[in-house]
């Protein structure tokens, strides 16, 4: 067996609610499966989320606050006032901050930005930022995703006679900011219909309002900051996202574009393209520099400009991608240094990390340990730490920091991910706080990440047709995840590594005539894990493989299961060697078999082929060191080892040499019988056993046997080479001889367990044993073909 690493769901369907999307939809099983998963059970419903259209967009006077918002805009425009949009440095924050931009030329009215430097400032509004402000001559500072937890910083702005308006998503805290007025559709006064709108999402419907129109050609930049902010991708974000990839396409912002080629975007550009390659390299302008050149790559008009400042950004990300390693590998050793303090919840920090990536290590953190991850960078003058924390479902981030807040200098964010500054004497403390609060909020299965698959499909259902249909439940993102599907009982006809340093592994799958190929990045271990022709269950998305003109179906694996007792041949005794991470037993008959490197290590249980102990219950992980001296001393084993997972074959036939090729058969035994018997004279050893091999036909060493034999029986003496009968023997039979039932059990032992084929010990195996099979149906049939 091979155990996956998450947990498996389908939920169950209700039928009537599937045949209704089915009938009245006219929409594929699989396709109706997938909207039921994500809450959409009306035929309305999946109707609008099939076909996402800009009339479906909300009212945005429906958003609290709004209607004094445009009053107070409309009053600056007449007056000819100087705004001023205050930013964040993330994506999010740089599309919004664009987006402001963009729509105050639209009003004829130039406006000026100002987003903090990650390092010098952090996040949020900034007592120094508004006192500058106002010494510049700015009458109205509106900002855009920030400001909700800005209660200081407001009440300064109203001292130094600031309108402040606030424009944000983030979750907001019990006390309000007293500002001019805000804007975010969580607030509780808000009746607004969906609260899930990232910043550039709220930044839009305030640019609707004013122009009293929504403007379609700002949706590339809601596109940008909806999907790279990990909103999810449902009701107003799914009609963002849908038409501003559309407007992305249409090449209108030069900006864009040159990130586009700088990135390689050949095709048509999709939601991964903006999470995985435009997203990142904005991201990295705010990370490791000042994020205003991306607000700049983002608003500018000029060519030339554009395509300067993405290459500038492209290297920079270059530059990120290899902190984040260096990072996430210190970060990994901090972690292994003392596993059992960082069970429950990751809380690591060090002075020498760039804040600007610590977001990033805190994700790779969470998809290798599966906790809730703080990763924060110290700064060694002021002792103050600043960081990002991600989580894991079932564990309210923003909850716990409030419940710990008395430690912070500040926080903020929702409830997957946060930001958060804290005195470094305050760390270990916190991680205490944050562990008792995952003990209590988190059932054991909380533990371990969850995946939830759309459909089980057979290979023989998948083919680019179907994959096509998918797309129409397209862009994928949180809220609506790419789809998965599980495969159930493939055999593995095949595995490959890939890549330059060989980490990625592919599998060629094959089920009742058809074929598929499954592809893991970054699993290349799970060739060691898979015994040959193993039958496997598989979590994946599924794609399009384009090739040399060519378009095939390809799963890209999730996770992967063996499900059933994975026999290895070993019997070359060149790999038998290897470190288990459970306990594992070693059966031999002769202790100069046992390995040195494993008599001392833990985990290991010794065990004589001859021992009571065969019979007791086995461990996960089986290795035969020796074969069994008989069958009958196999099949004691094998009744002890109904939950085994793997079973390892790792001996040699140098015990066999004694074994006969064939046994002689029953005339065989009758045949020298009568020879010898009816010879004329005294037979002498070895002088007369070529003659006996010619009047035989047999082989010396058979006859030699078949001599022990007689010899066992009573039939004949053999003294200093001379053959002699005796004549008060009795008839006896061939099974009554010790020396001849050894010879059969060691043949039997040599046919069934030594020389057979892999695909013959495995069949014997599953046809004669009864194992833990985790199975279901007539699956082991399938096994045993």
């Amino acid at each position: 067996m091979l155990h996956g690493k998450s947990r498996w769901t389908e939920p169950a369907i209700e039928e009537a609610c599937l045949n209704q999307l089915v009938s009245e939809l006219e929409i594929h099983p699989t396709v109706a499966k997938m909207l039921i998963r994500r809450g959409i059970r009306t035929t309305e419903k999946a109707d609008r989320f099939l076909r996402p259209q800009l009339e479906d967009l909300h009212d945005p006077f429906l958003l609290d606050g709004m209607e004094i918002a445009v009053e107070r805009v409309q009053q600056a425009l007449i007056e000819d006032e100087n705004i001023l949009i205050y930013g964040d440095y993330d994506v999010d924050g740089v599309s919004s901050t664009s987006l402001m931009i963009k729509l105050f030329q639209l009003l004829g009215k130039d406006v000026d930005f100002y987003i903090p430097n990650r390092f010098t400032e952090g996040y949020g509004l900034h007592k120094e930022a508004l006192k500058q402000a106002k010494e510049k001559g700015y009458h109205l500072i509106i900002t855009v995703d920030t400001g909700i937890s800005a209660v200081e910083e407001a009440r300064y702005a109203k001292e130094i006679g600031l309108d402040l308006i606030i424009t944000d998503h983030h979750e907001p805290p019990a006390i309000l900011p007293d500002a001019y007025t805000i804007i975010n559709p969580k607030k509780q006064s808000c009746k607004y219909p969906y609260d899930m709108l990232a910043g550039v999402g709220v930044a839009f419907k305030f640019a609707t309002a004013l122009l009293e129109y929504p403007p379609i050609e700002f949706l590339d930049l809601v596109a940008l900051g909806t999907i790279s902010d990990l909103v999810p991708l449902l009701d107003e974000n799914r009609i963002f996202a849908t038409w501003g990839l559309k407007q992305m396409n249409m090449k209108a912002n030069l900006g864009l574009n040159a990130l586009v080629e700088v990135a390689g975007i050949e095709q048509d550009i999709n939601a991964t393209h903006v999470g995985f390659s435009i997203g990142p390299r904005i991201n990295a302008s705010g990370r490791l520099d000042q994020a205003t050149e991306a607000v700049t790559l983002l608003t500018t008009e000029n060519i030339e400009e554009a395509r300067s400042i993405a290459n500038h950004l492209d290297q920079l990300n270059r530059h990120r991608q290899d902190l984040v390693n260096q990072t996430t590998e210190a970060a990994i050793e901090q972690i292994e240094s003392d596993p059992e303090k960082h069970e429950k919840v990751i809380v690591v920090a060090d002075e020498s990390w760039h804040v600007g990536v610590i977001g990033i290590v805190a994700s790779r953190l969470v998809e290798k340990y599966y906790r809730p991850v703080l990763v924060l960078g110290i700064d060694e003058k002021t002792g103050i730490a600043k960081g990002s924390a991600r989580s894991i479902a079932g564990f309210n981030l923003y909850q716990a920091l409030t419940a710990c807040s008395e430690r912070f200098v500040s926080y903020g964010g929702h409830e997957m991910a946060a930001g958060m500054s804290i005195p470094r004497n305050e760390l270990e403390p916190l991680q205490i706080e944050l562990s008792t609060l995952a003990s209590k909020w988190l059932l054991p299965e909380d533990w371990i990440s969850k995946i939830v698959a759309d459909d089980s499909l057979n290979i023989d259902q998948i083919d680019l047709a179907l994959i096509d249909l998918f797309q129409s439940l397209s862009p994928f993102g949180m809220g609506n995840p790419t789809p998965v599907f599980q495969l159930h009982l493939s055999k593995v006809a095949r595995i490959q590594l890939l890549g330059k340093d060989k980490s990625h592994i592919k599998l060629y799958l094959e089920k009742e005539g058809n074929h598929l190929e499954a592809i893991g990045f970054r699993m290349s271990e799970l060739a060691n894990e898979m015994a040959p022709q193993v039958h496997v269950n598989v979590m994946g998305e599924l794609q399009v493989n384009e090739w040399n003109g060519r378009r095939n179906p390809q799963m890209i694996i999730r996770d992967l299961k063996v499900p059933h007792l994975q026999i290895f041949d070993w019997r070359g005794n060149a790999n038998r060697h290897i470190d288990f991470e459970h306990q594992v037993a070693y059966i031999y008959s002769e202790p100069s078999t046992i390995p040195d490197e494993i008599r001392t290590k833990k985990q290991i249980m010794l065990i004589d082929w001859y021992s009571e102990q065969i019979e007791t219950v086995m461990p996960r992980h089986v290795v035969l060191l020796d074969s069994p001296p008989t069958m009958n001393h196999f099949e004691r084993l094998m009744a002890a080892c109904e939950h085994v997972e793997r079973l390892f074959f790792a001996y040699g036939d140098a015990s066999f040499d004694d074994v006969l090729v064939r046994i002689p058969k029953r005339e065989e035994f009758g045949r020298l019988f009568q020879i010898l018997k009816s010879g004329t004279g005294p037979i002498i050893f070895p002088k007369h056993l070529p003659a006996l091999v010619r009047a035989t036909g047999l082989k010396p060493k058979v006859i030699t046997f078949m001599l022990q034999v007689f010899e066992e029986l009573g039939f004949i003496i053999i003294k200093q080479g001379r053959l002699e009968w005796l004549t008060a023997s009795t008839k006896k039979d061939l099974s009554e001889s010790q020396i001849f039932k050894q010879q059969l059990d060691r043949q039997e032992v040599r046919e069934r367990l030594v020389y057979s084929s892999y695909r013959e010990l495995c069949n014997y195996l599953y046809t004669n044993y009864t194992f833990k099979w985790h199975l279901g149906g007539n699956e082991t049939d399938e096994l045993q073909g």
